[in-house]
């Protein structure tokens, strides 16, 4: 199979701005491959198609586009970036964080690593989201916890992970719990993945990291290392991805998108 792949995001309003300083940051330094995004207005470098309305509670139309419009689409594989991302650097071949997966998305942090300060994700304890990952077929030792602002997924795989998502969905809250995507893919990604450990934040951090701290709050990334903060232990690692998910700096994305021609 030729192992080609896109980008791809839905994107309105402020996000539509932000996504035309997204895709000309990776335009600017040689990213190429294209962009599909779904958004209510043109943006330059990208092919668009019209998003429509969509609900935008919990982040779980990223899942429905996936399956109903992304897979459509004539690649093998497909990245999602949430679009408050920003590209310092090209990013090389993204197909290699799959390392045999189907699917990746970056494991952040252990929520049963007992150096963890914070109690809870989502507002779920730690050892009962825990628990209840392990009753539905997660093996691991550790239970990850993710970000949803990246994820590659095969084609093939596209209606397992639906599927696998909105299954998780139903049966967290028949329990009290309605969560959005992030906890979602992060019981799809450890149910599909053979060997978790390979696909942290940690180890990927050379491809995209999230500064959920604000390194670079209302101010574009410049390609200089950053501190990302453990969500849980409070652990600082020094990253410099090539792609920022530059969730503090909205404010200058818009501007920079706004600003473009």
């Amino acid at each position: 199979m030729n192992q080609r792949y896109c980008y791809w995001s839905v994107v309105d309003g402020d996000y539509a701005l932000m996504a035309q300083a997204v895709v000309t940051s990776a335009r600017s330094v040689g990213v190429f491959h294209d962009f599909h995004i779904w958004t209510d207005r043109p943006i330059e470098g990208a092919i668009c198609h019209e998003a429509g309305k969509f609900e935008k509670w919990g982040c779980l139309f990223k899942l429905v586009f996936l399956r109903d419009h992304v897979q459509k689409l004539d690649y093998d594989y497909f990245v999602w970036l949430d679009m408050d991302a920003y590209f310092v650097r090209n990013p090389g071949n993204i197909l290699r964080v799959l390392r045999g997966s189907p699917l990746h998305v970056g494991l952040e942090s252990d929520l049963c690593n007992p150096a963890n300060r914070r109690p809870d994700w989502w507002d779920c304890p730690n050892m009962q989201f825990a628990q209840i990952m392990r009753a539905r077929g997660v093996r691991g030792n550790a239970i990850f916890n993710v970000n949803g602002g990246f994820f590659v997924v095969r084609r093939e795989a596209i209606d397992a992970v639906f599927d696998l998502t909105f299954e998780f969905w139903d049966s967290c809250r028949k329990e009290g719990f309605t969560f959005n995507d992030e906890p979602l893919l992060a019981y799809a990604m450890q149910m599909l993945c053979g060997n978790p450990y390979i696909h942290t934040v940690r180890g990927t951090a050379d491809l995209w990291a999230s500064d959920w701290t604000g390194c670079y709050r209302d101010k574009l990334p410049d390609g200089q290392s950053w501190w990302f903060v453990d969500y849980f232990t409070e652990e600082r690692v020094p990253v410099n991805p090539a792609i920022v998910h530059a969730m503090r700096s909205k404010p200058a994305l818009i501007a920079q998108g706004a600003n473009h021609g």
